[in-house]
């Protein structure tokens, strides 16, 4: 399966284009203000839970008991709803305290600092969303051209994931992104390429099990149900609102840091730039009001590319798949109203090969059917590719 990115056709894309870039986007930069946004919350009959939360530092037990009472009454509550609303509620919490007893100026300090403790607690152990790279298994939908394709003037670039991964460029492939001064992340050299869902509403997931299990004595019944916890929280983050759907979207993530190793969880904009394998990208897609400048451009970038991509074939001893490449053209129908992709010419193994004899049905028909060939140590395969 092909997957597709598109993209307007400015000097930042074509910049992107020329040096393989993936740039992953943060949950706050995304045009969807509830993307990638899991529902974490704070249910009923938690009482007990917060009473044994609030227990493991706290210290007045009159505090501890009308605190856990006041959170388990808020419930249900979503995680990111109580933190934002926080500081409201502490202020409450403390004029109940002191509602009917007179006010002493060393409980308030002691009260005031648990409260701040809580509020360290929480934001230490927040869901997190991580940064992703949008990518959709459709290349005709007009919306798709109008929104992320400058009103079809773009283009669209054809991605060819191997066994469900599109790769790190192996010679400017990040293997770990610096946190902190004490905390170093590891990534891998390929990301998998993931479906979003779309549902309208999201099942909660009990936010207590953000917490660390000494503060709040919850374990898991096994491993499978502690990998099934987190695989519910990774669809959660691949949900859209069905509104969404037309997008038919797919998509790399980039996990966030955890906060609760260094208290550090943001990685920069720079870390976020990753470079792509350029193997992998077998094909682009001109967009039906693209100009014809723009179109020269975008062919003298992959031309130069494809030149280099089959000079170096067979100088390592690793195993590389070698995809051919296809330009095309999408083009509006007037009269039925509808998108279509039109193939203008092939480039196998850095030939051009142009529509009209029988060499191009054929590659094109393997094109079409995402073959490939492997090459290891000068040698050829043409075993099927994942």
């Amino acid at each position: 399966m092909y997957t597709y990115r598109y993209r307007p056709s400015n000097l930042l894309s074509q910049k992107g284009l020329l040096y393989d870039e993936w740039y992953f986007a943060s949950r706050e930069e995304l045009n969807d203000p509830i993307d990638m946004q899991s529902k974490f919350e704070f249910g009923e009959n938690s009482r007990d839970t917060w009473h044994r939360i609030l227990s493991s530092t706290w210290e007045n037990k009159e505090n501890i008991e009308l605190t856990a009472q006041y959170f388990a009454d808020l419930s249900p509550i979503s995680y990111e709803q109580l933190l934002q609303d926080l500081d409201t509620h502490a202020l409450k919490l403390i004029k109940t305290i002191f509602k009917n007893k007179q006010f002493d100026h060393i409980e308030f300090e002691s009260l005031s600092r648990s409260l701040s403790n809580l509020r360290g607690l929480l934001e230490l152990y927040e869901p997190s969303s991580g940064y992703s790279v949008s990518l959709s298994k459709t290349n005709n939908e007009m919306l798709m051209w109008s929104h992320y394709a400058a009103s079809h003037t773009g283009f669209c670039l054809i991605y060819r994931p191997i066994d469900g991964y599109l790769h790190q460029c192996p010679l400017r492939k990040k293997d770990s992104l610096q946190v902190s001064e004490s905390h170093t992340s590891v990534i891998g050299n390929k990301f998998k390429v993931e479906d979003i869902h779309y549902e309208n509403q999201l099942n909660p997931i009990d936010a207590l099990k953000l917490l660390p299990t000494s503060k709040t004595g919850f374990e898991f019944n096994s491993e499978d149900d502690r990998l099934e916890h987190h695989s519910h929280i990774r669809k959660q983050i691949l949900t859209k609102n069905t509104c969404w759907e037309y997008e038919k979207e797919c998509r790399l993530i980039l996990p966030q840091p955890s906060k609760w190793i260094s208290g550090h969880s943001q990685y920069n904009s720079y870390q976020r730039l990753f470079y792509y394998d350029f193997s992998q990208v077998t094909g682009i897609i001109f967009g039906a009001r693209m100009s014809a400048s723009d179109e020269e451009t975008l062919k003298t970038i992959i031309n130069a590319k494809l030149r280099t991509r089959y000079s170096n074939i067979g100088t390592s001893d690793e195993k590389k798949y070698i995809f051919d490449f296809v330009f095309q053209k999408a083009q509006i129908c007037t009269s039925s109203r509808n998108l279509k992709i039109i193939d203008l010419e092939l480039n196998s193994m850095g030939s051009t090969i142009t529509p009209g004899s029988n060499y191009y049905n054929l590659r094109l028909e393997k094109w079409r059917n995402h073959e490939g060939m492997s090459i290891q140590s000068g040698q050829f395969g043409y075993d099927p590719i994942p």
